[in-house]
């Protein structure tokens, strides 16, 4: 939950309508924010529900530290299955009594409401649509947006690491392949190292650690190649040369990550002026009818576990870009 909590905020500090420099203003106009990512990875559903409360007689920076202004006291948010019609009220909860305030800033940190639902309830079909509709307690809607849910995922190549090991060094080329999935926009793949280390600060005891590298971002397609010495070269430059710390290899995760189609518009449209011809004037990008924001669908798989070949291992120990590093058997 804490991770899901993480990117609706990451999100939501890319949305140039909730900013702190919103300085826009109109005769108490209220105007629902809704940040939702569906997952059916994950435990928990959540959404964000906030509002952009104009006001021409008040800075925004003072409206953004009221609760009252910031958060409906009266909102009801359901998610709705379109396929059958079910539908599925979320819980109100205060994120800050769970041990995750929000950052501090112009907003309020405690109260930190979010809208919650325990992913059994609903259990997320993928390929299905699903709407989200705010309203106030006995009115109509104020909000509505609809999203595709990500299916379940699978890593095809490598997928056993009971029989498979990785040949990652070299100039051999190397593949990531996956089941091609028509509701995702874009993935993103990781490979994450662990292994191990000891130390006199660590009064010679081994800790493990991690290191996670970035295979490539926004593939569109069902495949991603590398050459073999780019993974040990990360790794080169990621740790410190130190005589004085032992390390060891534990195991290599592959990790891959799915966008859908609305969250990709809205980071592309938050991207689109990044550049060196840039504006200083962000599009807007929402698809939340009625309000601001974005309702979409993430979606990741994981294969833990995969051990290097023996001829990896040694260029691990011994290669160029590794053999400062200490590492050992």
């Amino acid at each position: 939950m804490i991770k899901r909590l993480f990117i609706l905020a990451l999100v939501a500090a890319l949305m140039p309508a909730c900013s702190n420099d919103f300085e826009l203003f109109a005769d108490k106009e209220d105007i629902p924010v809704v940040y939702g990512l569906l997952s059916k990875s994950e435990d928990t559903q959540f959404v964000r529900l906030e509002r952009a409360f104009l006001d021409k007689d008040q800075s925004a920076r003072v409206i953004a530290g009221e609760p009252d202004s910031v958060f409906y006291n009266d909102a009801v948010v359901e998610l709705v299955h379109l396929p059958t019609g079910d539908r599925f009220e979320m819980e109100r909860i205060n994120a800050a009594d769970i041990g995750l305030p929000r950052d501090e800033g112009d907003f309020p940190t405690d109260p930190n409401y979010i809208y919650t639902m325990d992913s059994e309830v609903i259990n997320l079909t993928g390929g299905d649509t699903y709407g989200i509709e705010v309203r106030r307690e006995g009115g109509d809607n104020i909000a509505y947006s609809e999203a595709l849910v990500i299916g379940d995922l699978r890593i095809l190549t490598p997928s056993d690491p009971t029989i498979q090991r990785l040949n990652y060094q070299g100039s051999s080329s190397q593949r990531i392949r996956w089941r091609e999935a028509n509701e995702v926009e874009f993935f993103n793949v990781r490979l994450r190292f662990n292994y191990e280390e000891r130390s006199s600060a660590t009064g010679g005891e081994w800790v493990q650690d991690e290191l996670l590298w970035v295979v490539s971002n926004r593939v569109r397609a069902n495949t991603v190649t590398f050459v073999g010495d780019e993974f040990l070269q990360f790794i080169g430059n990621a740790l410190v040369e130190d005589p004085t710390i032992d390390r060891r290899f534990r195991s290599i995760d592959i990790r891959l990550d799915a966008v859908g189609s609305e969250l990709a518009a809205y980071i592309d449209v938050g991207l689109a002026n990044l550049g060196i011809t840039s504006s200083n004037e962000i599009p807007l990008y929402t698809n939340v009818d009625g309000g601001l924001g974005v309702f979409s669908s993430t979606n990741f798989t994981e294969v833990q576990g995969f051990n290097l070949t023996s001829t990896a291992i040694d260029s691990l120990l011994d290669g160029r870009f590794t053999e400062q590093l200490n590492f050992i058997r």
